[in-house]
C-alpha cells in the first residue's frame, strides 16, 4: 500500500478510536462507556499496525494531524448523545495520542 493509502487509512482509524474515546471519558456513567473505552483500544491497535508499515517524516505527522482534527470533529458532530465536552477535550486527546504515537 502507497503512504497516502496508509494516511487516509491510519486518519480514518485515529477519528473512530479518539471519538469512541473521547466518548467514554464525556458519558462515563453511560452503559456504553466501557464499550466505547475497549472499542478504542482495540481500534488503536489497529492504527498502530498501520503506523508501522511507514516511515513517517515531519511533512507526513503534520499532514496526518491535519487531516486527522477534521475527521474527528465530523465524528463528533455525528454523535449527538455525547456531551457537549467533547469538543473541549478533542485537540487535548488527539495532541495526546499523536504523542502516544510518536507522530508528533
Amino acid at each position: 500500500m502507497g503512504k497516502n493509502k496508509d494516511l487516509e487509512e491510519l486518519t480514518n482509524l485515529l477519528s473512530k478510536a479518539l471519538r469512541h474515546r473521547i466518548g467514554s471519558i464525556v458519558n462515563e456513567n453511560e452503559l456504553y462507556a466501557d464499550k466505547y473505552a475497549k472499542d478504542a483500544e482495540v481500534l488503536f491497535k489497529e492504527a498502530e499496525k498501520v503506523i508501522l508499515r511507514q516511515n513517517w517524516n515531519s511533512y507526513d505527522k503534520t499532514k496526518i494531524k491535519e487531516k486527522l482534527k477534521p475527521k474527528l470533529k465530523k465524528e463528533l458532530e455525528q454523535k449527538d448523545f455525547l456531551d457537549n465536552k467533547k469538543f473541549d477535550i478533542m485537540d487535548h486527546e488527539i495532541n495526546r495520542t499523536l504523542k502516544e504515537f510518536n507522530l508528533i
